[in-house]
């Protein structure tokens, strides 16, 4: 905003708009007696209708301007102004507006929950950086030559897998919710296998993960027998089953399971597992069990690496193998 003395420039007045003329060029102008007395009164009413109009807008516009200097105060905007007051009434200017500090905190929206476990194919150096959501305990996949895993559920932060332990004395590190860096291991089959002990080390005991509820309800969860008839066959299947029937023939043991969406048919075989006590009404985990079809009649088959888990409904009581 210019200054009243600023202005002024060179040859204008700070009340008009047209270029001053100096005395001595000024010519002077006669006019008409009678258009004389007409301007006269004329001059006169137009002074009184003025001084109507300026007492209005006083009366008017003077609360308004203590506001108005009120608000310039607050808003830093200087109290003084070139334009008189009575001609033209401030209006207040307004702040402008601020960025919502909630907006610059925002989580950003989290990705889709994986339906399934992630696949790897092939030799995997790593390392990758899991949490231990569950584990199986060990058990002998091999009577004859002894050999011994487990099974364990991990994830990171956008995927969980499955994952096969060849040697019981990792146990250790596959707790439930504990950070691990797994190496040198191989993706076959939808299963993640680990061989070596020096595959699979501590992380930094600074380092936290972030695993979102969904996505652990996601991989401990039971799938569905009307969702396995949609699956591929040769799929691996993980989960808790309620025992509807059974029976035995010859070195087989038929189990058919049961839930609010379908049947299907168990079929377990080999010593290890069929030595298993399980009798209908129990509850039965399943691990590592290939997905089959005998004609057009879809089955849960166990293969060598499979493992069972029994509950007892009645005795509450739980057996493993």
């Amino acid at each position: 905003m210019i200054p009243y003395n600023q202005s002024q420039l060179p040859g204008t007045s700070a009340t008009s708009l047209y270029p001053t003329v100096s005395s001595d060029q000024r010519t002077p102008i006669v006019l008409p007696k009678e258009f004389s007395n007409f301007s006269i009164k004329k001059e006169e009413n137009a002074h009184l209708s003025v001084g109507k109009i300026e007492d209005m807008t006083t009366r008017t516009a003077g609360p308004r301007m203590k506001l108005s200097l009120e608000q310039s105060q607050v808003l830093g905007i200087p109290a003084y102004s070139t334009i008189p007051t009575e001609n033209c009434l401030q209006t207040p200017q307004k702040l402008p507006p601020t960025t919502s500090s909630s907006s610059s905190t925002k989580k950003p929206r989290l990705k889709s929950v994986p339906k399934e476990a992630s696949r790897e194919e092939g030799f995997q150096r790593g390392p990758k950086e899991v949490m231990v959501l569950k584990a199986t305990e060990p058990f002998t996949y091999d009577v004859i030559g002894g050999k011994r895993m487990f099974h364990a559920t991990v994830a990171t932060e956008s995927q969980f897998f499955q994952v096969k332990i060849f040697n019981a004395a990792l146990k250790e590190k596959f707790i439930p919710n504990k950070a691990i860096a797994i190496s040198d291991y191989i993706g076959r089959n939808g299963f993640l296998e680990v061989f070596n002990v020096i595959s699979v080390s501590d992380v930094k005991p600074d380092r936290k993960m972030e695993i979102s509820k969904s996505l652990i309800q996601k991989a401990k969860a039971t799938p569905k027998i009307s969702h396995l008839y949609l699956q591929d066959l040769g799929t691996f299947v993980n989960g808790v089953f309620v025992v509807h029937k059974k029976s035995v023939y010859n070195e087989f043991i038929y189990y058919e399971i049961k839930d609010d969406t379908g049947v299907m048919e168990v079929v377990v075989y080999g010593q290890r597992l069929t030595s298993v006590n399980c009798d209908e009404g129990d509850r039965l985990t399943l691990v590592c069990f290939e997905l089959g079809e005998s004609g057009h009649k879809r089955q849960l088959r166990s293969v060598i690496h499979s493992f069972i888990k029994v509950t007892k409904v009645k005795q509450r009581t739980t057996t493993q193998s």
